[in-house]
């Protein structure tokens, strides 16, 4: 079953994505950036929303940005990197369209972080 936190998390994940996803595909084919460069911009910007988004509203945290700020940016790059390995492996091995392999990754990565943001970062409390 499907629980509030869960459905939180994918409404912001939601409008993350289409922010983010759009930003990549901008960014690759409007301004010609490479691949893993348009990936790159594109989380930058989600990064900021996400945490913001995802500490008071999915998982209403109370931990301090002090400790939760920083162990959010070590998951995101962790997770990140997940997200470039696929990314990499989806254009240079199953040579899939840019635009494909970029949902590769992008899948990698919400799976990812959904889990380590609900079971480490913000710790997940009964809804």
């Amino acid at each position: 079953m499907i629980d509030g936190t869960t459905i939180r998390y994918l409404i912001v994940g939601v409008v993350n994505t289409v922010i983010g996803y759009g930003l990549i595909v901008l960014l690759q084919y409007g301004a010609g950036l490479p691949p893993l460069a348009a990936n790159a911009g594109g989380y930058l910007v989600g990064w900021a929303a996400s945490y913001l988004l995802n500490r008071s509203y999915t998982f209403r945290s109370q931990r301090s940005h002090r400790e939760g700020l920083p162990a959010y940016a070590a998951a995101a790059m962790a997770c990140y990197a997940l997200n470039a390995a696929v990314l990499h492996l989806a254009l240079s091995w199953l040579k899939l369209p840019g635009a494909l392999a970029q949902a590769c990754g992008v899948a990698a990565y919400t799976v990812s972080f959904y889990l380590v943001n609900r079971y480490a970062i913000f710790k997940h409390r009964s809804c």
